[in-house]
């Protein structure tokens, strides 16, 4: 009967565990969703510039930003 009790309350620790890893996942998801559409946006500010030279210079600063920030 002590087994039975002691897996039970270990079932019920490994889904409040997996409940909370699934939370963290859906967190981090929304959050590279939210990084990457502003990054979609900055392009897409870039490519509004007329000269091929200045898109390329506001691309090239934007690469730099973001391997800066992923430090």
């Amino acid at each position: 009967m002590t087994l039975m009790a002691a897996m039970v309350g270990l079932l019920i620790v490994l889904a409040m565990l997996m409940k909370s890893i699934v939370e963290l996942q859906v967190e981090a998801a929304q959050e590279r969703r939210l990084s990457e559409a502003v990054a979609r946006e900055a392009m897409a500010r870039c490519h509004e510039k007329t000269p091929l030279q200045a898109v390329n210079e506001c691309l090239r600063a934007l690469a730099v930003s973001a391997s800066a920030a992923a430090r």
